[in-house]
């Protein structure tokens, strides 16, 4: 499967070009969201952003990013200024002859978006930038409008152009890397992905299904960005492995392993010292199977179960939330119910795409003894209807009343 890395220019504390009150890096990031969105449904390709959130990424970060990745294609997205109008494209001043092709097939793509719009085609130019030179695979730098021009600019501000851009140049790099159709079944929720779930959503979810939970959202809004791994993916998870963080398992509350990891054939998993370092040590577990390689830049090394994930062979092999089932857990449908159950109820749009299908097959070499961990309150539903403790049908989360709990610890009596 063939890998592209797609730079959204500039964030965090480096805003790009500036014009009143709007900054290029938040263009930058829509294009690039929107681009990832359109491959990820449409094409067989890993799609990486070298961020996801408005965060600062130094350009030798970006580079070695995608270096790592061994990308067949690196493609920095940027918004011009400096008074003048229209879109344009760079490679690196002593581009190989094989990148000059690719940046002309990609290039001519979107001009024919622009010239839709009577926008001026500056060229293809060449340039001494660092994204551009220091990276290992063909790489293209574009820029699309210029910010301080208000005719560009008011385009820039329309989402349905937006979206229109990000689909020509996922088109264009569609066809100059000749990508195949995307296999239907495979997932519909990518993990490396922008995503305009807001904190808000997510507490709200989790103080319906417990009141007494503690307020950790922002801190895996935090690790999303740091990590490249949408932050909602993996609050869903913690949800379901922690029973809404009541716990219960093998893991205690203390213990903030929010992914239940190492906790597997009685042991009761991983300890972390603050709820910070169990959240991401979770993201570290993600990262093995989303990103693979190693962890970023200056991270320390949390996940103990990391090494022994990678020895698998699965490092940086899925693309989507649904494919962990079977790779980071023995049930097929893991990757599934985290979508279904836990991110359909508060990640907007998901439930409207949401469509039945095959439950995959289980996959080989699983994490060696790392089956998810934690609490996973419906197996444990389904043990007690299988040994006949339980007879009605219970979600997860219904309350118990005391006659059926008696029921349940007389049927335990009789048996000892």
């Amino acid at each position: 499967m063939q890998r592209i890395v797609l730079d959204p220019g500039h964030g965090g504390e480096d805003p790009g070009a500036v014009s009143g009150q709007y900054r290029e890096k938040h263009f930058n990031l829509q294009v690039a969201g929107a681009a990832a969105r359109y491959i990820n449904e449409r094409y067989s390709a890993a799609v990486h952003l070298t961020r996801i959130t408005d965060i600062t990424a130094g350009l030798g970060e970006r580079a070695a990013y995608a270096n790592e990745l061994r990308a067949n294609l690196f493609v920095s997205l940027h918004t011009n200024a400096g008074g003048g109008t229209g879109f344009e494209s760079y490679v690196y001043t002593s581009a190989a002859s094989g990148t000059q092709v690719y940046r002309d097939r990609l290039h001519d793509y979107v001009a024919r978006f622009y010239a839709l719009h009577g926008i001026r085609d500056r060229g293809k130019k060449k340039a001494n930038f660092l994204v551009l030179r220091e990276t290992n695979m063909s790489a293209v730098l574009l820029e699309n409008l210029f910010i301080d021009n208000n005719n560009d600019l008011a385009l820039l501000n329309r989402p349905d152009f937006i979206q229109q851009l990000s689909e020509y140049i996922s088109e264009g790099i569609a066809q100059t890397l000749g990508l195949d159709k995307r296999i239907e079944g495979t997932g519909i929720v990518p993990a490396r992905a922008v995503t305009t779930t807001e904190p808000d959503q997510a507490r709200q979810f989790l103080k319906a299904k417990n009141p007494a939970a503690p307020d950790y959202i922002d801190i895996y809004v935090k690790m999303g960005g740091i990590y490249r791994i949408r932050w909602d993916a993996v609050f869903a998870q913690s949800c379901k492995e922690t029973g809404f963080w009541k716990f219960g398992g093998l893991v205690r509350p203390e213990q903030y392993n929010f992914a239940g990891l190492g906790s597997f054939d009685g042991n009761e998993g991983a300890s972390f010292k603050t709820p910070e370092d169990g959240i991401e040590a979770q993201f570290q577990h993600w990262h093995v199977y989303f990103h693979g390689g190693k962890l970023p830049t200056g991270r320390p090394e949390l996940d103990a179960r990391r090494n022994a994930a990678l020895s698998t062979g699965w490092g940086g092999k899925l693309n989507y939330v649904e494919e962990l089932g079977g790779k980071w857990a023995p049930a097929p449908d893991y990757g599934i119910s985290i979508v279904r159950d836990y991110m359909a109820p508060f990640v907007d749009g998901i439930s409207a795409v949401l469509q039945p299908g095959p439950v995959p097959e289980p996959q080989p070499e699983p994490d060696p003894g790392d089956n998810g961990g934690g609490w996973n309150p419906a197996a444990e539903i389904a043990r007690l209807q299988k040994d006949g403790f339980v007879v009605n049908d219970h979600a997860p989360d219904s309350f118990v009343t005391w006659g059926e709990f008696a029921t349940v610890l007389n049927r335990l009596r009789d048996q000892s």
